[in-house]
């Protein structure tokens, strides 16, 4: 018995590292299962667009793939809806340092508020930069500072750069 469970073993076929793949097509990979793929050849954005750079790595084996609908109007144009960019984007991590000058009642008010939208455990990620902040949401924090006449230069912990998906 284990003769026979030793020739199955060393049977298989090895399978190769691809080690030649960048950063880019390794992302492309990890997200073409569950990415919606645009499969248009006409569209003006389709260089750079992500949508459509991740269709060459749709897999083949399940019938049906999430795509964008190329009967909508609005679509294959230059003011596409769905059109996300695959240039790397400048996102803050990490917000406590925007609290170390405030007094304590506006300390509380701008994490109410900020709690309030976004839930508790999604603040936190943003707060400890456990998950970057997007540009958006930078813009919204300012602006509510400035909405409650904090006129000092908010400061994060720091700045990554990532694709936003």
């Amino acid at each position: 018995m284990k003769k026979v469970l030793l020739f199955h073993i060393l049977s298989l076929p090895l399978q190769k590292k691809d080690t030649n793949m960048t950063e880019k097509e390794k992302q492309m990979r990890e997200k073409a299962r569950t990415y919606v793929a645009c499969f248009s050849d006409q569209c003006p954005l389709r260089e750079h667009c992500l949508h459509a750079l991740v269709r060459p790595y749709t897999p083949q084996d399940p019938y049906v793939a999430t795509t964008i609908n190329m009967a909508n109007p609005a679509m294959q144009t230059k003011k596409c809806p769905m059109y996300r960019s695959d240039q790397p984007v400048r996102m803050v991590c990490g917000i406590a340092p925007m609290y170390h000058d405030m007094p304590g009642w506006l300390e509380r008010t701008i994490k109410n508020w900020l709690i309030h939208r976004y839930s508790r455990k999604r603040y936190y990620e943003y707060h400890n930069g456990t998950r970057p902040l997007p540009p958006a949401e930078e813009a919204h924090i300012r602006q509510l500072l400035k909405r409650e006449d904090w006129n000092e230069e908010p400061k994060f912990a720091g700045y990554v750069e990532e694709i936003q998906w």
